[in-house]
Order: C-alpha cells, then sequence, then structure tokens
C-alpha cells in the first residue's frame, strides 16, 4: 500500500510527533510520504524518521496566495502514485486538485470545523470524546483510532509509593504552558494547598513551554510558591521518557482535550495519575478505575483530590492495571495497525 500523509508544518508538537510516530510503523510493511505543504520543519522530527519514509517539504509561505506551491504539491502527490491520502488537519483537501485517491482524516479535538468533513472516505476520532463530538456536528459514521505511544521506550517506576516522613510528593505536569492546558487551575490549587490549608508536603514540576509562562510564573510569585512550583522549559522525549518514573504523582489539569497523550505516557510510566474529568483523559483511565480525577476547571476540588492522594496512598494493582490497559490500547503499534485497517476497509469499497 502507498501512504500519503499530509500536514500543515512538522514542528515539535502533540499532531506532528504522533505522525512521525505512526509513520515510522506504517512504513515496516508499506511505502509511506509526508507531505509538508508549509515551510514549518523541525529537524529533530526529521532526525526521528526512518529513512525509507519519503518526505516531500512543499516550501510554501503560510499565508501564501500563490498557486505555485499548490500545483507542486499536486504534481508530486500524483508521481508518489498514493493508494490512500492521510489528512491531519484543517483545510488540507482545499489544496488537492481533483480525485487522486480516497482521503481520510484524524480529527485531533472537540473544536473542528466539520466543513470539510464530506470530502473524506473516514473520519477518525482519537477518542470517544471526540467522536461523539462529532456526531453532534452531523458525522455519526466517525470510528475511534485512539493515539498511541512507544510503551517499551517509556522507563517504569519500580520505587515504593510511600512517601519518607517529611518528603514532598514529587508532582508533575507536562504540556504546552497554554490556557486549554490548565495550568492556572493547577497553580491556584497549590496556592489552596500551601497558603490556605498549610499543606507543605508537595512540590511541582511544570514541563513545557508556551504563551501562557510568563503569566504563571507572575502567579507563583505572587502566591509565594517559588519554592514549591518549578518551570522546566521543554523537554525533548530522550530526556524526558527516563525522567517521568522518578515522579510521585502525574496531574493533567486541561480545560479542554480530546485525549491526554500524557496521560497515557504517566500510565505507561507506572505512576500515580490525577486527572480532570474531561471525556477524553476519562477514557484513559477507564472512568476512575485506574486514577483519581477533579471537576474540570475546579481548583478547589483538585486541591482536595491532592489531599486524598497523600492521606489515601496509593493501590499498586491500579498502577499495575494501569499500565497493563495503556499498553493494550494506547500502544502506538496498535495504533498505526488500526489506521492500516481503515485505509484497506475504505479501498475495498472505493
Amino acid at each position: 500500500m502507498r501512504i500519503v500523509h499530509l500536514v500543515w508544518g512538522l514542528s515539535v508538537g502533540g499532531i506532528q510527533t504522533m505522525l512521525v510516530d505512526i509513520a515510522n510503523e506504517q512504513v515496516k510493511n508499506h511505502h509511506v510520504a509526508i507531505f509538508v505543504v508549509n515551510d514549518i520543519v523541525d529537524e529533530v522530527l526529521i532526525s526521528n524518521l526512518d529513512k525509507r519514509i519519503k518526505l516531500v517539504c512543499i516550501g510554501r509561505q503560510p499565508g501564501s496566495r500563490s498557486y505555485l506551491p499548490i500545483i507542486k504539491l499536486n504534481f508530486k502527490i500524483r508521481a508518489f502514485h498514493p493508494d490512500i491520502i492521510h489528512c491531519h488537519e484543517d483545510k488540507l483537501t482545499k489544496l488537492l486538485m481533483g480525485k487522486i485517491c480516497p482521503l481520510i482524516r484524524t480529527i485531533h479535538n472537540t473544536h473542528s470545523s466539520s466543513e470539510e468533513y464530506p470530502n473524506f472516505k473516514r473520519l477518525c476520532c482519537i477518542s470517544k470524546a471526540v467522536k461523539n463530538y462529532t456526531a453532534k456536528q452531523g458525522f455519526s459514521d466517525g470510528v475511534v483510532v485512539y493515539n498511541g505511544i512507544h510503551t517499551d521506550n517509556i522507563s517504569k517506576r519500580t520505587m515504593p509509593f510511600l512517601l519518607s516522613k517529611g518528603e514532598p510528593c514529587k508532582c508533575v505536569c507536562v504540556g504546552r504552558l497554554q490556557p486549554m492546558k490548565g495550568q492556572i487551575i493547577l497553580i491556584e490549587a497549590f496556592n489552596i494547598l500551601v497558603n490556605q490549608r498549610q499543606k507543605t508536603g508537595f512540590s511541582l514540576d511544570l514541563i513545557g513551554e508556551g504563551e501562557s509562562k510568563g503569566e504563571l510564573q507572575a502567579m507563583v510569585s505572587r502566591y509565594g510558591l517559588k519554592s514549591y512550583v518549578h518551570f522546566l522549559g521543554s523537554l525533548p522525549r530522550e530526556m524526558f521518557y527516563p525522567k517521568l518514573k522518578d515522579y510521585d504523582l502525574f496531574i493533567l489539569p486541561s480545560i479542554s482535550e480530546g485525549f491526554g497523550l500524557t496521560l497515557a505516557e504517566a500510565c505507561a510510566a507506572k505512576i500515580p495519575v490525577i486527572t480532570c474529568n474531561l471525556e477524553g483523559p476519562m477514557e484513559i483511565i477507564s472512568n476512575g478505575r485506574y486514577g483519581r480525577s477533579f471537576k474540570v476547571g475546579d481548583a478547589n476540588d483538585l486541591a482536595d483530590v491532592l489531599i486524598c492522594h497523600i492521606e489515601q496512598g496509593v493501590k499498586v494493582d491500579q498502577i499495575e492495571e494501569a499500565y497493563n490497559y495503556v499498553r493494550t490500547h494506547f500502544d502506538v503499534k496498535v495504533t498505526a495497525s488500526e489506521y492500516v485497517k481503515q485505509y484497506e476497509l475504505i479501498m475495498d469499497h472505493s
């Protein structure tokens, strides 16, 4: 099978990193190409690509009205003779001239526009929550294909979960620093713990960069939390995957989240997790079976759950069950294979 993955840019981020992982798996048994429309290409991601993958960078300037990049894109796609074109972002079908082959789309969130959906033979949703949202938009035939991670590449925690007397609970939150990721809620919860309830047995590392960093740092300073909250910046997976196991607790405080890849990574590292109760993340912990949750956007409830975590401790069996569940359902090998299955179904009916 000849597969084209089509994206606007190839920069370090959830969608693009996931695409590289999927393509690296698919190229083991198929011919795979990644077409990047705009001149947004990250050398780190390129270095992680399997050498058998054909990478085509069109080099269009974002916002350009020139037809030359579009003509170049269509010429090069046709020259590859694809059996399927897999689009990963909005508005990409507007660039394709005429019928080339069947199109498939992955929907990554619960705010994607449905304008292009009729152009696709299959809509793949990264969670049941995204599928439900897509159904409300009038497209009820979407299928769930979960995002995947390299579960085998993540170091596993082997340390006991009981903290020594006086030792803080080392918490971590991983994600782009932006409003929808909810780090503001997390810092508010720490303010409640430390300054209102005099609970000081916690520390927090924020891993990531983004437009909210200045605001978050100002909050930490204003609340006097500099000794509790630390900003570590972005970490490549080569550093992050071995480090994750050293934490006592992972927290996902998002305001909006279609899935929650970092939550799955934490479960794969065999550390306890607390997540907001949005549908996507709750799927990963099987609606509370594999971790604790709090009311989305509610800092007081998050503070309560953090205290509960310290006072009630962790069930080791729960950690093992969470790990096994993630490995079975959310490994990237499973994701890549499921997409190939969908491609074959589309081709059989085309």
